[in-house]
């Protein structure tokens, strides 16, 4: 008699525990991309030859310690075209993060640039990827290098923004996170 109420008691347990389950869909969680190597190559539009590379590698993500690099300087008078690469080089093969993660998710992101001292402008191209309230992402630009000088270069990509503006081609945020703020120095056009 002991057996069977202990039998049935557990059996009582057992179906309690196996009917209790929680039907809700699993929350996704999407963990921020990490960024080590950001590359800007920017190409003379006339002149393929005419490039200028800035590249921050950042072994720990972007909120570590790092080192920028500017090679070559920009021709005063010419057009170029911008070309991003944004990678995280510590899983092998690199992850893809501009393609594989921003650009998918681009009403999440926006791209802003600055430039201080150096005489360029810039222009969202008409075939950008659409971000944030039907403006521009940031990721196809052209760039004009005007007179000779000497300055910086900003590029900051942040991360579900409150509200951007592509009206001032280098763009506008409120609120968001910044991914990475990256300023290049030492930027040139002769």
């Amino acid at each position: 008699m002991k057996t069977s109420k202990l039998f049935v008691a557990a059996m009582f347990c057992l179906t309690l525990i196996t009917s209790c389950s929680d039907d809700d869909d699993p929350v996704i969680i999407n963990p921020e991309e990490l960024i080590t190597n950001v590359t800007l190559t920017f190409t003379n539009t006339g002149n393929a030859t005419d490039i200028v590379t800035m590249s921050s590698v950042a072994p720990d993500g972007q909120d570590g310690s790092f080192t920028n690099i500017v090679v070559g300087s920009f021709t005063s008078g010419e057009t170029y075209s911008l070309d991003l690469a944004i990678t995280n080089e510590s899983e092998s093969p690199a992850d893809d993060v501009l393609n594989d993660d921003i650009i998918p998710e681009a009403d999440e992101h926006f791209f802003t640039y600055g430039v201080n001292t150096v005489s360029m402008t810039m222009s969202r191209d008409a075939g950008d990827v659409d971000g944030p309230d039907g403006n521009k992402l940031g990721v196809n630009t052209t760039w004009i290098a005007g007179g000779a000088s000497n300055g910086s270069l900003n590029i900051t990509l942040v991360h579900e923004p409150v509200g951007s503006d592509d009206s001032n081609n280098f763009g506008t945020v409120t609120g968001g996170e910044e991914d990475f703020n990256i300023t290049f120095s030492g930027v040139s056009i002769n």
